[in-house]
């Protein structure tokens, strides 16, 4: 309470001197009171701790011309800052249809009316809004940005794109990198039924951004649908250029169409090659220790996964070879197995780059921050032990 009324104190000062300016500038006439009761009124609603009523008079005292159009606009906009959306609204409202603005100061103000709708919720009459702000010419910066924002809290996708395409790239938003992800959005719901047209959304993707992961990963699961494993191997195995970090999203699949292609020794070579380049990808080590399994035995497999795992210690690794020699030991390996179980589960397999959320769930617009193709795939080395093993808060 105390803090709107240090706020409206002055405001109220500011309707006092205004009046007082215009009463000066006129001819002087002694009988005549520079403020209006209104004012004195106002100032007893402050007095009396009725803050409400004193904003509603102090409003009425402003009168909009050239002069006050910002100090309603920064009035405004404080009140929705402060979740106030209805009383900013009013005021944009009152402002809009004073016939005096002008083509700028009108323009601002309705800009600021669509940002109130967006704050109140209203989506349907900010769109509405900025959609006719975008026919003026020039048309203001903000109403293709707010636009997109509706768009993508809609899922209308292509007209997120049409946006996204109308925004002056900078460092802050990449928009080349959104319409990607939307064409994504469009691709996937047509992966199991459309191929053709969802193969072509994911490349008008990949125009946009070529390291577009995710367009990668589902055109290989489309490419696999349709049996075409030779270009599957293609598009997942570009993932290693386009971001190594997703590198083990892509083994499953790819093992798939190897396996498929009667050339799983091209795939354990591949997997070696992998591993000289990045050292640090257990899943690529597990994969390949599953293949010496089935082509040289358990022993091997383990004798391989143990030198691994002196060079390059983790959690999954030490899990898996303890999986391997499960039938020995009868009373450790059991107790151990548990442990490292227990680890896995617990650990989170990704986590936002911009914002730190993590997750055992892939998301490709973070929940945490709202940024798309920020969340990446981590793994759990034994560096993080100590961290998982801190009980839960």
């Amino acid at each position: 309470m105390l803090e709107l009324l240090f706020f409206l104190l002055p405001v109220a000062a500011l309707s006092g001197w205004l009046m007082a300016r215009r009463h000066y500038k006129r001819r002087y006439r002694p009988q005549e009171s520079p403020f209006s009761p209104d004012y004195f009124k106002g100032l007893n609603y402050l007095l009396n701790e009725q803050p409400d009523k004193a904003i509603d008079v102090f409003i009425g005292l402003l009168e909009v011309n050239s002069e006050t159009v910002e100090t309603h606009l920064a009035l405004a906009n404080l009140f929705r800052r402060r979740g106030e959306t209805d009383r900013a609204i009013r005021i944009h409202q009152n402002l809009i249809a004073r016939p005096t603005l002008s083509s700028p100061q009108r323009t601002q103000a309705l800009v600021e009316l669509g940002l109130d709708y967006m704050n109140a919720g209203v989506l349907d009459r900010a769109e509405q809004l900025f959609l006719e702000l975008l026919q003026q010419s020039p048309s203001p910066d903000e109403a293709p940005k707010q636009l997109l924002r509706i768009y993508q809290q809609e899922k209308k996708w292509q007209q997120a794109i049409d946006m996204a395409k109308r925004i002056t790239p900078d460092k802050k938003t990449n928009t080349n990198a959104l319409i990607a992800q939307f064409y994504c959005e469009l691709a996937e719901p047509l992966a199991n039924k459309d191929h053709h047209q969802a193969l072509n959304l994911l490349r008008s993707a990949q125009q946009y951004d070529n390291n577009c992961v995710r367009a990668s990963l589902l055109e290989g699961k489309i490419l696999i649908q349709i049996r075409q494993y030779r270009k599957a191997v293609r598009a997942l195995q570009r993932v290693e250029q386009q971001n190594h970090f997703f590198l083990s999203e892509t083994l499953p699949s790819l093992q798939q169409c190897y396996e498929h292609s009667g050339n799983i020794q091209s795939f354990k070579e591949w997997l070696q090659g992998l591993l000289s380049r990045h050292p640090h990808l257990t899943s690529a080590r597990i994969t390949l220790t599953n293949l010496i399994r089935q082509q040289q035995g358990n022993q091997a497999a383990q004798n391989f996964l143990y030198r691994q795992l002196h060079q390059h210690p983790s959690v999954e690794g030490l899990h898996h070879l303890i999986m391997l020699g499960e039938d020995n030991h009868q009373v450790l390996i059991p107790l151990i197995k548990d442990v490292t179980t227990a680890l896995i589960h617990k650990g989170d397999r990704y986590t936002c780059k911009n914002c730190g959320f993590s997750g055992r769930t892939m998301h490709w617009q973070c929940p945490g921050c709202s940024q798309w193709a920020t969340i990446r795939p981590i793994e759990i080395h034994l560096s993080a032990l100590e961290k998982l093993l801190e009980p839960s808060r």
